[in-house]
């Protein structure tokens, strides 16, 4: 589906402050990229990423955003295996003519069950 840029930022300011582990997957003629990071912040014309030993700016004057949420693939076994691994996505199609695709990891509950006493 199709997302406005102000939704998109929406979504760029949550992962930043909920610092939401993020798949992060760069395309372009002359480079891939695949990691895991986080947004580490974000202004009307550039989106920060980083992870452990990287950075990156990605330029989002005239990007177009498509959202994605992996529980509404058509076909079942996708639907399935990326609804396990992802909550939802972004893709940026970007003024250059590279593709970006953010994707938001599930984390587990670190949050112990609660036991009952006998």
């Amino acid at each position: 589906m199709i997302t406005s840029p102000e939704d998109a930022r929406l979504l760029f300011k949550r992962w930043t402050e909920d610092s939401s582990p993020l798949r992060i997957r760069l395309r372009s003629a002359v480079v891939i990229f695949e990691g895991v990071g986080l947004v580490e912040g974000f202004t009307t014309s550039v989106l920060n990423l980083g992870g452990n030993s990287w950075q990156l700016a990605v330029p989002l004057d005239g990007a177009s955003f498509t959202f994605a949420d992996p529980r509404e693939a058509t076909v079942a076994s996708v639907r399935e295996a990326e609804a396990s691994r992802y909550e939802f996505g972004l893709s940026l199609n970007l003024a250059s003519g590279d593709r970006l695709a953010l994707m938001e990891l599930k984390t587990l509950d670190e949050e112990p069950a609660s036991e009952e006493a006998d």
